[in-house]
């Protein structure tokens, strides 16, 4: 269990983060997202004692880091790929680590082995690329058997195989019981990996929920329905309180928004799930032909949440110029 009680952090003027307050529980996959700036290291270095933390707290198992007795066995933590010594072979340093924190010789080749980098134990790690230099630093996180890990971008620069092999330790070490953070910007992957996502913007937390409820309520998430009596259907959503739109579409026989022979118009509903929709539907006698659920990306859901937290903004106009889009 990781802790964080009203935790800010400043640098003169600037605040980096700002009264910070969640859980992260056992037992799954925890997200941990942002946009550049929002304060996601400068949080993850405070919980591992590497800032000191204007005011506010931030605690594993109850306890600070500097206050845990033999941190590596209790923690796990990834911030840097790139920040193991090069001149170091990669056996050499893994070795170094499990002897500064009292952790057993075998250990080393068990990490070796499990992140694949039995081919290369034996070379320098400066000369690693960063998708190698990425497995050994797992392989240093889980050097202690922690029970909590904080990864930051541990799929950076890994090839599809590696990404899937990170997604799949990440959900087995969560199923264990382990405490599992992970940091990164590419939605996708954590929308495949985490079971919940902490949002943070300028360093305020912006969201702490479920994926699934993460995106259910993102404007993106929508109910597509087709009637030949859309019209009838329309007034009846509204009063119970659902947001309707005309939506366009084809089942086959003609266009659907324009109120195709078979399909009547499509609407897009807001406000309410497709169950509570098809009730309505049938409760009035409405027949329907198409009722489709359609949840919003992870993406989506946090690129509409985050608008407004975000520092750095390319010009989309430029963008579509250079790109030769209109």
């Amino acid at each position: 269990m990781i802790e964080i009680r009203e935790l800010t952090k400043r640098y003169g003027g600037r605040t980096a983060v700002d009264r910070l307050t969640f859980d992260v529980t056992p037992g799954q996959v925890t997200g941990f997202l942002g946009p550049n700036g929002s304060g996601k290291s400068t949080t993850l270095r405070m919980i591992v004692g590497l800032d000191q933390p204007t005011s506010g707290t931030a605690t594993v198992h109850g306890r600070r880091y500097r206050d845990i007795p033999a941190p590596m066995r209790e923690v796990g933590v990834l911030l840097d790929a790139k920040a193991a010594p090069g001149m170091l072979k990669a056996r050499q340093h893994l070795g170094w680590l499990a002897r500064a924190g009292g952790v057993p010789a075998g250990q080393v080749d068990a990490m070796i082995e499990l992140v694949g980098l039995a081919s290369v134990a034996d070379k320098r790690i400066g000369g690693f690329s960063l998708g190698m230099s990425q497995r050994l630093g797992i392989a240093a996180a889980l050097l202690g058997d922690p029970g909590t890990l904080l990864l930051d971008e541990p799929v950076n620069g890994l090839d599809p195989e590696g990404i899937r092999w990170v997604r799949t330790l990440l959900r087995r070490l969560a199923a264990e019981g382990r405490t599992v953070v992970v940091s990164s910007h590419l939605m996708s992957e954590m929308e495949d990996t985490a079971d919940r996502v902490v949002v943070i913007g300028r360093g305020r937390l912006i969201a702490n929920a479920g994926v699934a409820e993460f995106t259910a309520a993102s404007t993106s998430t929508h109910v597509r329905v087709a009637s030949p009596r859309a019209g009838e259907l329309e007034p009846i959503l509204r009063r119970a309180g659902a947001t309707v739109a005309p939506g366009e579409g084809d089942l086959g026989d003609g266009d659907l928004g324009r109120g195709g022979p078979r399909g009547g118009h499509v609407l897009v509903v807001t406000g309410r799930t497709a169950a509570e929709v098809g009730e309505l539907a049938a409760a009035h006698g409405i027949a329907l032909h198409e009722l489709t659920q359609r949840r919003a990306s992870l993406e989506a859901a946090f690129m509409e949440l985050t608008h407004d937290s975000v520092d750095y903004r390319g010009d989309a106009a430029t963008a579509s110029t250079v790109s030769g889009e209109d």
